[in-house]
């Protein structure tokens, strides 16, 4: 018996023509199996015996005089659709799994059967052979469900999923299955890590042409193909998390996430729940369906720990674990989770002094500092101030609507002469407002730094006569001398960050500061 998709076009606006087509092929003992409308056409699948498709053409004009003409398809609208749509859902980057009302596998996509092994002869298995049942229950009424962590053992190794659920329901609203969207952790991670990380930068992204910022670009882009832990130190504001980002590019992690975690900023109360994350539960005020730690976020790629030194010396001994065993606990869980990173530490602090002074794990340290690299200040190298200043006036006034803006030669020769207390942070947050005020050029006025530099008073200080009875403790001398400032500036100043700026440091640096001398305000 041969099979034909038939398509007729007829005359529009005719009633009962769909009847007069079905009538006349029954008539001829065609068996139809699908009927499709779609005015002015109208598409059939028969099967039929004994008469040719030239014949049959010419019969049915004859017995049907408002069939305009006969095509001879392929395949039916309907299964087209069925077509593309199964390409597309099998195209998908999720796990599809569609159940019925008892909970029976009916339909599952490409990425479901690779993912859990899954083929034809698991049609009409149990869902709960996959997920447990106090996820998902088919004898309980439930509403849809968005990203549930889910944990399984797929091929004897566990995998951790995030799930949607989507109710199926029909006509009258009553629920007769549902569909399974699995998404794989990693490749959250990825998105997460696309969507909210801004552009990773390169080597060839940090400006300078000094020996000494060459020097540590070269070592830094030499162990960044390592598996090994990299420690950058240097004062606040020398582009630390720049380095950081710029390893991790150049890394085999590369195409991974980069996390990065302001261990300073970051409250005491708070840091071992964003570090190792927390179960459902946990504590009162916990997110009802847990939460993942940075450290499972960045699996497979690299975690920034900056301002290492501020971490307090009760978590310092989970992080050693951590990087030990190469695996993590959330609080108020039970399971070991692994986790694959690559930790990048900075620090403007001297840790080996805390190593001594017993207020960093010396352990920790060795662990971290198995590579340092050193970033050297701006004042040290001097020759890349013109360098960058030149640079950010392109890319600011670019911004700001000034893309010709210049800079004097007077307004070079104060920036020279600077000393950079703040760095290259600093440089470019004078720059900005520079920017703001100038017109054609960029002069010593718009600059304002005079007010930070007065190097009459600075002589006056370094070249005091007066008599000192040596010898004397030098480093506490100056420890006494910033304590007084901080300390004196607080009184008089609202928050850290009008500090830092009265100050002329970076915010860090104060916050680092209260933390060691104490808050008196």
């Amino acid at each position: 018996m041969n099979s034909k998709k038939i398509k007729f076009l007829v005359k529009e606006n005719k009633v009962g023509m769909a009847h007069k087509i079905l009538a006349a092929l029954a008539s001829k003992n065609m068996n139809i199996l699908t009927m499709e409308i779609s005015p002015p056409y109208i598409s059939v699948k028969v099967e039929w015996e004994g008469i040719g498709w030239d014949e049959f053409r010419k019969w049915i004009k004859n017995e049907i005089k408002e069939i305009l003409d006969i095509t001879e398809l392929d395949m039916m609208d309907s299964e087209k659709v069925a077509m593309e749509l199964q390409i597309i859902i099998n195209t998908m980057t999720d796990g599809i799994i569609a159940v019925n009302q008892k909970g029976n596998i009916e339909y599952y996509n490409s990425k479901a059967s690779k993912l859990f092994s899954i083929g034809p002869e698991d049609k009409d298995m149990d869902i709960n052979l996959i997920i447990p049942k106090e996820i998902y229950n088919s004898n309980i009424n439930i509403d849809d469900k968005d990203n549930i962590e889910v944990s399984t053992m797929i091929r004897n190794k566990k995998v951790n999923l995030i799930l949607n659920i989507k109710l199926i329901k029909n006509s009258l609203g009553v629920k007769i299955g549902a569909l399974l969207i699995f998404k794989e952790m990693s490749d959250v991670r990825r998105l997460i890590q696309t969507i909210s990380r801004p552009s990773m930068i390169s080597f060839e992204d940090i400006i300078g042409e000094s020996d000494s910022i060459n020097n540590a670009i070269s070592l830094a882009k030499s162990v960044s193909t390592t598996e090994a832990n990299i420690m950058i130190l240097g004062e606040s504001g020398t582009g630390k998390e720049l380095f950081a980002r710029a390893i991790h590019l150049h890394s085999n992690r590369g195409n991974g996430p980069f996390v990065a975690v302001n261990c300073s900023a970051v409250p005491d109360a708070l840091l071992e729940s964003e570090f190792y994350g927390y179960e459902k539960g946990a504590f009162t005020g916990a997110n009802r369906t847990g939460k993942q730690g940075l450290f499972e976020l960045a699996t497979g790629g690299s975690i920034f720990l900056d301002e290492i030194g501020e971490l307090p010396i009760h978590l310092q001994a989970k992080l050693l674990r951590a990087i030990q065993e190469k695996q993590i606990r959330r609080i108020g869980g039970s399971k070991e989770i692994p986790i694959d990173v690559r930790i990048i530490s900075a620090t403007h602090r001297n840790l080996f002094n805390m190593v001594k002074e017993k207020t960093f794990r010396e352990d920790l340290y060795y662990r971290l500092n198995v590579i340092p690299v050193n970033i050297p200040p701006l004042r040290e190298r001097r020759e890349d101030i013109s360098i960058l200043a030149k640079y950010f006036i392109k890319l600011l006034g670019k911004s700001a609507g000034k893309p010709n803006l210049k800079i004097t030669r007077e307004a070079l020769k104060v920036l020279q002469e600077y000393s950079w207390p703040g760095n290259v942070r600093e440089l470019q947050n004078i720059i900005e407002r520079a920017v703001i005020f100038a017109k054609d050029s960029i002069d010593v006025e718009q600059l304002m730094v005079s007010n930070k530099l007065d190097l009459n008073k600075t002589e006056d200080i370094i070249c005091n006569k007066e008599d000192i009875n040596f010898p004397v403790n030098l480093p506490e001398i100056v420890k006494a001398i910033e304590n007084k400032y901080i300390m004196n500036a607080r009184k008089q100043f609202n928050s850290s960050r009008e500090v830092a700026k009265a100050l002329n440091i970076s915010h860090t640096t104060v916050i680092s500061r209260i933390k060691k001398y104490g808050d008196c305000k």
